[in-house]
């Protein structure tokens, strides 16, 4: 029996954070009655990303939005909907290897991967050139963590929603150790690039005005004391966590998709 436990430990520790890359949408925006355009973006070594963009009339930010690899875009659409009534326009995309974007293989027992991070990088160009509103990064797992690392020191992003965010690389390849999670992570994912730790030491972007991180209390993977680190870390005078107590990891939206939608938009109003 207690050997069976720790398999079973293995596979729902690997199960919670494994990359699962689905390729047909099962909801559209025409689903959701929703206004949108449909992009390709052109990203690293030929590669070519999915994108839609969600105009809104009511505001002038637009949300960057970068998910956990897990599906695709057609399954976020709720979130989307939500933000645009609140007054954002947004893009939200798929990395290579999911939906529409280009083909790529994916092993879903690596944890991410660092073409993931320049199609962040394709995504943030294409916005920054094409649309004249004030950049906001969001994302949740891996995408917290990309949008984190990646947008922390860009141009013209002002801020940055962290939903879970991965805090730093060396740690992680302990705690995959001590989980029992059969994971595996790219060959120097842990320097100054990626590290998600090592960047919010350095000089933000000229326009990042703040933070805010959101985080699970249940959440096995990063504590409260791993995202305390990453606010620690950086010298942003602006900067938040707000908990959600309950939530497992990844899961803060869908336990309480009022609160989270009302700590997004009272950030983005107090930037």
């Amino acid at each position: 029996m207690r050997i069976l436990n720790l398999l079973l430990l293995c596979l729902l520790s690997t199960s919670a954070f494994a990359l699962s890359p689905k390729r047909t949408y099962d909801r559209t925006p025409h689903d959701f009655h929703m206004t949108y355009e449909k992009l390709r973006i052109p990203s690293t070594n030929g590669a070519e990303l999915n994108a839609w963009y969600f105009p809104s009339k009511l505001g002038d930010q637009l949300m960057v939005m970068s998910h956990d690899g897990v599906g695709n875009i057609g399954d976020y659409l709720e979130r989307v909907r939500i933000l645009v009534n609140y007054g954002f326009s947004v893009v939200i995309y798929d990395y290579r290897g999911f939906g529409e974007s280009s083909d790529f293989k994916i092993n879903k027992y690596q944890y991410i991967y660092k073409e993931f991070y320049d199609d962040f990088d394709a995504v943030y160009n294409y916005c920054e050139q094409t649309f004249h509103h004030e950049l906001i990064a969001y994302g949740w797992g891996i995408g917290a963590g990309i949008s984190l690392a990646r947008g922390y020191q860009k141009e013209d992003i002002a801020g940055i929603i962290a939903d879970e965010p991965f805090v730093d690389f060396t740690a992680l390849k302990t705690k995959f150790k001590n989980i029992n999670a059969v994971m595996t992570l790219p060959e120097g994912i842990e320097n100054n690039d990626y590290n998600t730790l090592n960047i919010v030491k350095k000089e933000p972007g000229e326009k990042l005005r703040g933070l805010l991180f959101l985080h699970g209390s249940k959440n096995f993977l990063y504590s409260t004391e791993d995202m305390e680190l990453l606010l620690e870390a950086t010298t942003l005078d602006f900067k938040e966590l707000y908990q959600f107590d309950l939530a497992s990891r990844m899961d803060n939206f869908t336990i309480n998709e009022s609160e989270y939608a009302r700590q997004i938009y009272g950030f983005v109003l107090s930037l």
